[in-house]
């Protein structure tokens, strides 16, 4: 870029050109728009929530009993509580050793208290999806 500068008066004038600045930053403003990567949202779940219990049943399950697993998540003060059914569970390796234990055809069925944080319900549910179960469902804990 060049900068004419007249010294044919006694004050010095200078004289900038636009035009080259304003190319680089279109060109600078194109190259962004074209290598933005767009990320798909986190923390989006494969499972389909029901909206109702009545919603998971469909027609080839109404034949026979649908077995229903309850992990019930208890928060009370720092500590977290995770019940099995009604069977207290200490960590999420003993949770998963129960489920591996378990037939593939069961539905397991989530039910965190309103102000347990949403950390440990990812937990509970990402061991569900280590023990190779794929029919989980979640539910409110009532209070």
């Amino acid at each position: 870029m060049k900068i004419p500068i007249k010294t044919t008066s006694s004050e010095i004038g200078l004289a900038i050109r636009m035009t080259p600045l304003i190319d680089v930053i279109f060109l600078l403003l194109i190259f962004f728009i074209l290598t933005i990567r767009l990320e798909k949202p986190e923390g989006v779940l494969e499972n389909i929530l029901p909206e109702s219990d009545s919603q998971g049943i469909t027609e080839k399950q109404k034949d026979w009993e649908i077995i229903k697993l309850r992990i019930k998540l208890i928060q009370e003060g720092k500590q977290l509580k995770i019940y099995l059914q009604d069977r207290a569970v200490f960590s999420y390796e003993d949770l998963l050793s129960f489920l591996n234990m378990l037939p593939q055809e069961i539905m397991i069925v989530i039910e965190p208290e309103p102000k347990v944080p949403y950390k440990y319900v990812i937990g509970v549910y990402n061991t569900c999806l280590k023990a190779k179960q794929s029919n989980i469902v979640f539910s409110l804990s009532p209070g």
